[in-house]
């Protein structure tokens, strides 16, 4: 087997280069490990409390919102009962937002499966760069330094002949 190699200089650079790139893409692949465990936190745990929470509260203002209009129908004002529109347009707003609390519930149970699945598609697919940087990679670096030592060594031995003739 032969090689034709021109400069050791480039090779040390590559390797160089390539140390690099391992630790560039190992601290990318972490900072999008960390970004996809945070997203998953928030739609897993941090959105079902908040919308749970607004449920709640949704309940307890349509909860008041019909005693104030239930109280606004008992009234009598000159012998007539009032339109009570005030209140039963605040009843409407308050089922209205519980409405959409609780869909919202829902929206995020959906969002957090999808979530939940592309983030295993995320490492299966991580897990092969993660393999090559931790494996593959490193053993590429160590046979580059070997072979630069190598080829070094033979340089070294070669010119004292050069000079020689």
């Amino acid at each position: 087997m032969s090689a034709n190699i021109r400069s050791i200089e480039a090779l040390v650079e590559f390797r160089a280069a390539l140390i690099v790139f391992i630790e560039d893409a190992s601290l990318a692949l972490q900072t999008m490990t960390m970004e996809l465990h945070k997203s998953y936190e928030w739609i897993e745990h941090e959105r079902p409390y908040y919308w749970n929470a607004q449920v709640r509260r949704g309940f307890d203002q349509v909860s008041q919102t019909r005693a104030a209009l239930e109280s606004c129908r008992m009234r009598i004002v000159a012998g007539h009962r009032p339109s009570c529109m005030e209140e039963k347009q605040a009843y409407a707003r308050a089922k209205q937002r519980l409405q959409h609390c609780q869909d919202q519930i829902k929206a995020v149970k959906q969002w957090a499966n999808k979530v939940r699945h592309e983030a295993d598609e995320f490492r299966g697919r991580m897990a092969t760069l993660q393999a090559l940087l931790e494996g593959d990679l490193p053993k590429a670096v160590a046979t580059l330094e070997n072979a630069i030592s190598i080829l070094e060594s033979y340089s070294e031995t070669a010119r004292p002949q050069d000079f020689e003739e």
